[in-house]
């Protein structure tokens, strides 16, 4: 697998989980409270996963704060273009499918730079 794909299948998880709890959290906090629960539970999956699953780097506490730091860089974007969305009276259940089409692709891109295994260059 690439290190493209294996980003899919990590996002994706993310995004189930991460969403099962912003739609767990919305029944009873407001929407960026919301969004703050969702946070979480998604940090603690990026950071465990990114560099020794999706790049294939080892999993030192050198990745893991780089990981945490692009993670969290992510997610302040993340969280203005979701603030930005609910202002343009995007419903709250779609807003985050939105705000990750838009977003992830820079996530991907910042963890191929400062987390990536050249290796996985020659394996494509």
């Amino acid at each position: 697998m690439t290190s493209i794909s294996k980003f899919v299948g990590v996002g994706a998880l993310t995004t189930l989980v991460s969403y099962s709890t912003y739609l767990l959290a919305l029944q009873i906090l407001a929407p960026m409270l919301a969004y703050i629960c969702a946070l979480i539970a998604s940090f603690i999956i990026q950071v465990g996963m990114m560099a020794p699953f999706v790049f294939k780097a080892k999993l030192t506490i050198r990745n893991a704060a780089t990981a945490a730091l692009i993670y969290a860089g992510y997610s302040t974007i993340f969280a203005v273009l979701m603030w930005f969305a609910l202002k343009l009276d995007v419903p709250p259940v779609l807003a985050p499918f939105i705000v990750i089409i838009i977003a992830s692709p820079l996530h991907f891109l910042a963890g191929k730079k400062w987390i990536h295994n050249p290796a996985d260059d020659i394996r494509m």
